[in-house]
């Protein structure tokens, strides 16, 4: 996937010139306001955004403004794709009740919270640029020239926006009879045999499973930029949901800038020093962390694809825990805990790390799944009841493409065996898993013994240099590029 992003410049190309140029002053906003007066500004800017055209500049005059509700900017739809907020010298603050959000979410950004604005399709493979859907008719949701999000394999079963174990972003080229045709070429395969376990309702989004592509509301398609802002402390995340996000020298007390539902999110020379650090959140294509700080970052499932961190030192109690499914790059990180492993969902993908310190280098899995909860049925098939994982516990972790781990009882980590997920697919109630596991898989591999437990590999593809801080650094940075965490065979 292609990502051309202009940052400053205008349509003619001139750098640091703007189409529109506006102050939040004339629209009302100002320090000494009431919050609600503020609100009021800030709809009057959104309203006369949406009907412009071109890069627009909003100018906010440095001071205090306080928000009886969350600032939400460019959350209106219309012709406007592009917004730079200027705002050095400015705190935003607004009550604890989780609607402070920097730029457009929670319903007016990404995908709608329906099963109604999706239609499932039939297999496609990588590197086509055509999906034909299962009902013909469906095209009629989709327009030429919008954006759309495809997605397969549930890896959690409920929650909005959906967490998927494969996502992509695509912008539509032609709508044919059943068919849609993109501008690009799909960057993942898609089966429609893929199990579905929670197909959503008129007020729940339909969680997908075998490929589904989404309608994307048209405040999404945007370049989306907050600079010099300081979010005071109100005890929520700050979220930003658009095609391009990009933080830049902005300062948050809490939980810092969620990255979720972006084809690219940015953080440049960023502080969120807080206790509630940053949760990674899912379907974003690419986030980059360039010269920014913040305090822990921690990636609560593999639905990312691709992550760079550059001169990022994290500081106090610094934590750093997962990364991305298809590809991570560190360079100059500094921290206190490297975990590697998601929080809960799939698997960290492809890790290539330099003149990274860490005080502790480990694996964090909050999910392992017992081995007794499945049915071998022959040929590294494992079976069970219903979905999205067995009943004794919650999460998945079987996504085509990925490895895992069978882990001993004697706790952390209980290394035995890496495999691979091959397939996933459901019948008669069932969900069948196949794998290259031996069959019967043994009660004793490389000195450890069963009863086994699943989980995501920590990391299957891992390459160090000059690592230091800690011995499994160390370690690491004197093995061969892509050796797997702690030689963790395949």
């Amino acid at each position: 996937m292609s990502i051309n992003l202009r940052i400053s410049a205008s349509a003619s190309g001139t750098r640091n010139v703007y189409d529109n140029n506006l102050d939040f002053s004339s629209f009302g906003g100002s320090p000494g306001a009431s919050g609600a007066a503020n609100i009021a500004a800030l709809a009057s800017f959104n309203s006369a955004y949406a009907a412009l055209s071109g890069r627009t500049q909003l100018y906010i005059p440095p001071g205090t403004y306080n928000g009886s509700t969350g600032f939400n900017f460019a959350s209106s739809g219309g012709n406007a794709n592009s917004l730079v907020v200027s705002a050095y010298g400015v705190t935003l603050t607004s009550p604890s009740d989780g609607s402070f959000n920097g730029f457009a979410v929670g319903g007016a950004s990404g995908p709608y919270n329906d099963n109604t604005h999706n239609a499932k399709f039939v297999t496609a493979t990588e590197g086509s640029s055509t999906i034909t859907l299962v009902t013909a008719g469906q095209t009629s949701l989709f327009t030429v020239g919008k954006w759309v999000l495809l997605a397969g394999i549930d890896m959690q079963g409920g929650g909005f926006p959906q967490n998927p174990g494969y996502f992509e972003f695509k912008q539509i080229l032609s709508i044919g009879i059943g068919t849609i045709t993109f501008t690009e070429p799909l960057i993942n395969t898609y089966e429609d045999t893929w199990p579905i376990y929670n197909a959503g309702t008129g007020s729940s989004i339909d969680q997908g499973g075998p490929g589904n592509i989404y309608v994307l509301k048209d405040p999404w398609n945007q370049f989306l930029e907050m600079k010099g802002v300081r979010f005071t402390d109100n005890g929520n995340g700050t979220y930003g949901g658009g095609r391009f996000v990009q933080w830049t020298d902005c300062t948050f007390d809490t939980y810092g800038p969620i990255p979720s539902m972006s084809l690219l999110y940015r953080s440049v020379r960023c502080t969120g020093a807080g206790f509630g650090g940053l949760e990674i959140d899912k379907c974003v294509h690419r986030i980059e962390f360039i010269d920014s700080m913040h305090r822990a970052v921690d990636f609560q499932s593999a639905s990312i694809n691709e992550l760079y961190v550059s001169n990022m030192t994290q500081s106090p109690t610094p934590r750093w825990r997962g990364g991305a499914s298809k590809g991570n790059t560190f360079l100059n990180l500094n921290t206190g805990t490297f975990s590697f492993g998601e929080t809960n969902y799939g698997a960290m993908g492809p890790t290539y790390m330099e003149n990274c310190v860490a005080t502790t280098g480990d694996w964090f899995s909050a999910n392992k799944f017992p081995f007794s909860d499945y049915t071998e049925e022959g040929g590294g098939v494992l079976s069970y009841a219903g979905g999205p994982s067995p009943a004794s516990r919650t999460g998945y972790w079987a996504v085509p493409g990925t490895y895992c781990v069978l882990l001993d009882n004697a706790g952390t980590p209980g290394f035995a065996q890496s495999f691979q997920v091959l397939d996933v697919t459901t019948s008669g109630g069932r969900t069948y898993v196949t794998t290259n596991l031996p069959f019967p898989v043994p009660s004793t591999i490389n000195g450890k013994s069963a009863p086994w437990n699943i989980a995501s590999h920590p990391c299957a593809d891992l390459t160090m240099i000059n690592c230091s801080g800690n011995s499994m650094f160390t370690t690491q940075s004197a093995l061969p590029a892509h050796t797997p965490f702690q030689s963790w065979t395949l």
